[in-house]
């Protein structure tokens, strides 16, 4: 049964809370994590660790495929309306314009509404109007999902199929697909990164991890898990949660954003800042290494790159050999550790696109991975980008699309 967002919130605070306070082991009140692998086990301790170094050296390999293979029955009619909803960012930005030039190649017309997800009542009936205008289809991603739920059977009722980037669980309730950008991959993602974190240590250092948090969905699924698999692997590190709060901090300004991650990393006793989104990132990475206030440099992560944060690790020209003995990190080798997951929005718009072909259709749906890779300055020169620095992974994706629709 799908839960709602705010609850899967409430279970990702308490989750974290509860497993560990963003407390370094060598502080009098911590305690260590007694949770998952915390037995002792030697064998199972490295068993987890090999398999999160199998995964972590998996992600940084290229990707080979846009996620489907499978061509439609019959090329799509021509006329077919797709409205989505959408925040307005310019992260989000990418993802849009990606759908609206798939739909265009198909000969349908495609419109982005722009809501604030904050306001429940504004995109309830933001979604109400779409459902109204008939349209072939409605795309939302996971920030809407707990606004428009008791909307969604309204458009099951009028046949409208709803497809869902970013939310967690089965569809259901009004959800046709929930498959692209779901769960289960953004749980893959924070593996990866977990393990990264526990494998980038100074002798001792009981990494603590400070993240910060973007409503919706997957999001969540992504943070629980990047906080149970670093305690598997490392069972004196920590994490602790930050969110944006929009009525404080306007998420679509840099330099608000940016002020605000250093604010808390002053007063965090962790040396990793976690963003699990790239919605995020400007700017911060910059702040952070050139705050005079903070306890120790930190050192960037985070999930779904930007343009920006690829350039900037490909500015770093490698990454930073590290002293396994060394009891503390330099700025430089803070810096020189960043590391993302890059996710390749632009297929993201199309596989959307390609997914409404499918079920207008009546094809199986298609649930393969989006193309990502974990980028770090060792590799993020060779990434695949299209003309704007955006992460694709795939450089012919638009013509492989083309040609499963059969559109010349």
């Amino acid at each position: 049964m799908r839960k709602p967002l705010a609850s899967l919130a409430m279970l990702a605070s308490a989750s974290l809370l509860l497993a560990a306070c963003a407390m370094p082991a060598d502080d009098p009140n911590f305690q260590a994590n007694t949770g998952v692998g915390g037995g002792g086990d030697a064998a199972a301790d490295a068993a987890v660790a090999e398999a999160g170094i199998a995964a972590l050296d998996s992600a940084s390999v290229p990707p080979t495929s846009i996620g489907v293979d499978a061509p439609l029955s019959a090329a799509p009619a021509k006329g077919a309306e797709i409205i989505s909803l959408t925040d307005g960012s310019d992260y989000e930005a990418v993802t849009e314009n990606a759908m609206a030039a798939a739909a265009k190649a198909l000969g349908w017309k495609f419109s982005s509404v722009t809501v604030d997800p904050m306001d429940p009542t504004a995109t309830a009936t933001a979604f109400d109007d779409a459902v109204a205008k008939k349209p072939a289809g409605i795309h939302i991603s996971g920030e809407f999902y707990d606004s428009v739920m008791a909307s969604l059977p309204n458009a099951e009722s009028a046949k409208i199929p709803v497809v869902c980037t970013g939310c967690t669980g089965e569809p259901g309730g009004g959800l046709t697909d929930t498959s692209i950008d779901g769960a289960a991959q953004n749980m893959e993602w924070a593996n990866v990164l977990a393990t990264y974190v526990n494998t980038s240590q100074w002798s001792g250092e009981a990494a603590g991890v400070q993240i910060f948090v973007a409503p919706g969905g997957a999001i969540n699924d992504f943070n629980i898990q990047f906080d149970t698999t670093l305690l598997a692997q490392c069972h004196e590190c920590s994490t602790m949660q930050s969110i944006i709060d929009p009525t404080i901090t306007d998420p679509n300004d840099p330099a608000a954003v940016a002020g605000f991650v250093a604010g808390e990393m002053g007063t965090s006793l962790g040396a990793w800042a976690l963003l699990d989104t790239g919605a995020y990132s400007n700017g911060v990475a910059e702040a952070l290494a050139s705050d005079p206030t903070l306890l120790v440099p930190i050192t960037v992560i985070g999930r779904g790159a930007t343009a920006t944060d690829i350039a900037n690790l490909t500015a770093l020209g490698g990454v930073p050999t590290l002293d396994p003995a060394a009891t503390e990190r330099t700025a430089e080798e803070a810096k020189g550790l960043q590391a993302w997951i890059a996710i390749a929005q632009p297929v993201m718009g199309w596989r959307v696109i390609d997914q409404f072909a499918r079920i207008l259709g009546g094809d199986p749906l298609a649930d393969g991975p989006l193309p990502s890779q974990f980028l770090t300055g060792a590799n993020a020169a060779e990434a695949v980008l299209d003309a704007d620095g955006n992460y694709i992974g795939i450089a012919d994706y638009e013509a492989q699309f083309l040609k499963l629709w059969g559109v010349s």
